[in-house]
């Protein structure tokens, strides 16, 4: 498989915004590629979607912080870096 970089997009959190913010907040902790999210900066990216949540990352890590914010609820899309 090819590597490449993508942006993780969020379009949007969903009818259930807790998990997103929650789901964004697990995802900061274990992908060290992604900043460290506290609950306000999590909720703010959640409140401004469609935003890019993680720039820049390499496209294995972008399907499984896709992957995981979907099962949160929430409509994300990945976009060429």
């Amino acid at each position: 498989m090819d590597t490449y970089f993508v942006d993780v997009v969020l379009v949007d959190a969903g009818k259930n915004k807790i998990n997103v913010i929650q789901a964004l907040r697990n995802i900061s902790a274990k992908e060290s590629v992604l900043e460290m999210l506290d609950l306000a900066r999590a909720k703010q990216l959640v409140d401004s979607a469609p935003c890019i949540v993680a720039p820049n990352v390499n496209s294995e890590v972008g399907e499984r912080v896709k992957l995981t914010l979907e099962k949160a609820g929430a409509t994300v899309k990945l976009k060429a870096a």
